[in-house]
C-alpha cells in the first residue's frame, strides 16, 4: 500500500517548505520511505508514524493528519494515540476533531478509531469539542461512552452534565448488570496482540467480561466531580444538586 492521496500532499507540501523546516525535512523523508517501501505492513507503518510523532510541530501534523481518515484501521488508531499527545500544538487538535466528525470513522468496523480520537481530544482538553463529547457519553458502545465520559471529565464541560446524570441513573438500574460487549481493540488486532505490546491498549479484557456498571460507575463518578468539584455518589443527589444550579454554574477552579 503506498501513502495516501493527502499524506501524500501534506508531504510534498514539506519539500516546498521554506528553509527554518529544514531540520525536519530528514524526517519527513524517512517517514516517506519507510511508509511506502513494498511489502510494508501495518507494523512497519505504525513504527514509521511513531517514529515521525517524536517531532510536535504543526508541519508533522499535516503530513500525520490524512492518515486519521485515510490509512488502515490500526495505523488510524495510532496515529490518533500520537497526535493525542501533540500538547499545544493546535493543528492536532483540529485533526483529531475533524476526524472524529468524518464519515469515514463513523462504522461500527471504525469504532476503535472513534475510542482513540476521544482519548486524544480529552488529553488534550479540546474545548471544542465539548459538544461532540456530549454526545457520545450515552453511546451504545459501552467502550464509546467511556472513552467520551473520560473526555468530558478532563475537558471539563458542563455540556455533558445531564448525559451523565442519565447515564448514572441508568447503570443504578438493572440494566447496569447487563454485560459489555468484546472490547474492539481485541477485535481490531486479534494476532497482533498477542505477539507484540505495540498495538496493545489498556488491559481490560477478564475470562468473565465486566458489566456496564463495573466499566462506567466510576469514570461517571470520576467525570462529575471533575466537572463540579463535588463529591455526590447517587443520580437522584447529582440531579437534585444540578437541578438547583444549572442556570448560574460556572467552573471551580
Amino acid at each position: 500500500m503506498s501513502l495516501t492521496a493527502g499524506a501524500l500532499f501534506g508531504i510534498l507540501a514539506w519539500f516546498a517548505a521554506p528553509a527554518d523546516d529544514e531540520p525536519l525535512q530528514p524526517a519527513i523523508k524517512t517517514f516517506h520511505d519507510d511508509y511506502s517501501k513494498r511489502g510494508a505492513k501495518d507494523e512497519d507503518r505504525i513504527l514509521a508514524v511513531r517514529a515521525l510523532a517524536q517531532y510536535r510541530h504543526e508541519k508533522i501534523v499535516r503530513v500525520l493528519g490524512p492518515l486519521l481518515t485515510e490509512a488502515s484501521l490500526a495505523v488510524r488508531v495510532m496515529t490518533a494515540r500520537e497526535l493525542g499527545q501533540f500538547a499545544g500544538v493546535e493543528a492536532a487538535s483540529k485533526e483529531l476533531l475533524a476526524a472524529l466528525r468524518s464519515s469515514s470513522n463513523a462504522g461500527k468496523k471504525e469504532t476503535p478509531v472513534r475510542i482513540e480520537i476521544l482519548r486524544g481530544l480529552g488529553n488534550l482538553r479540546v474545548g471544542e469539542a465539548a459538544g461532540d463529547v456530549a454526545k457520545l457519553v450515552e453511546d451504545r458502545d459501552v467502550w464509546i461512552a467511556k472513552a467520551a465520559i473520560d473526555a468530558a471529565g478532563k475537558i471539563r464541560t458542563p455540556e455533558a452534565m445531564v448525559p451523565l446524570i442519565r447515564s448514572l441513573r441508568r447503570i443504578e438500574s438493572r440494566n447496569g448488570d447487563a454485560e459489555t460487549s468484546l472490547n474492539p481493540f481485541d477485535e481490531l488486532f486479534p494476532e497482533m496482540i498477542t505477539g507484540s505490546t505495540l498495538l496493545r491498549p489498556d488491559a481490560r479484557q477478564a475470562a468473565k467480561r465486566p458489566s456496564e456498571r463495573e466499566v462506567l460507575k466510576a469514570p461517571i463518578l470520576g467525570a462529575l466531580q471533575l466537572i463540579t468539584r463535588q463529591t455526590w455518589e447517587s443520580a437522584k443527589e447529582w440531579e437534585t444538586w444540578w437541578t438547583k444550579r444549572k442556570g448560574s454554574f460556572r467552573l471551580p477552579e
